[in-house]
């Protein structure tokens, strides 16, 4: 793994780095900011997940965003984007980070609050996949 010097520590458990390459990055591990200093060398065996993006304003945003959130709160987004890349074979825009991150949060704010999560399309989706179910079932009659 390359040389990552700490740029700015954006929490205990987040930093903004630079590569030996000069590429920036922000590296997520447990407690990998906490009494550490602008220039110094990031241990290996401390990094959890180096997100490399390549817009600088998405870079801020994610920064910005990543600040004041808990880190499971980051893990949790990493991981779903991680599955949809892996197993659906998808390729996500990079702005999923900022975007999927920032929702997940706000989600689970308004439920420790209380507040009910609604979907207002939640009759439409049901109706959707029972038609879905239901063409799919008539396909195989016929065939």
């Amino acid at each position: 793994m390359d040389h990552i010097i700490i740029e700015k520590v954006i929490n205990n458990n987040i930093i903004s780095a630079y590569e030996k390459s000069g590429a920036e990055v922000i590296v997520m591990g447990r407690g990998i900011g906490f009494k550490k200093k602008q220039g110094e060398v990031v241990p290996a065996d401390q990094i959890s997940k180096i997100f490399r993006i390549k817009s600088r304003t998405l870079t801020e945003q994610f920064k910005e965003l990543l600040a004041n959130m808990p880190l499971e709160r980051v893990r949790i987004s990493d991981e779903i984007i991680s599955h949809a890349k892996d197993h659906l074979k998808l390729k996500l825009n990079q702005s999923i980070y900022v975007t999927l991150t920032d929702h997940i949060n706000f989600a689970i704010e308004r439920v420790s609050q209380g507040i009910e999560p609604q979907n207002a399309l939640l009759w439409e989706i049901k109706r959707f996949y029972y038609l879905r179910r239901y063409w799919r079932k008539r396909k195989r009659c016929i065939y």
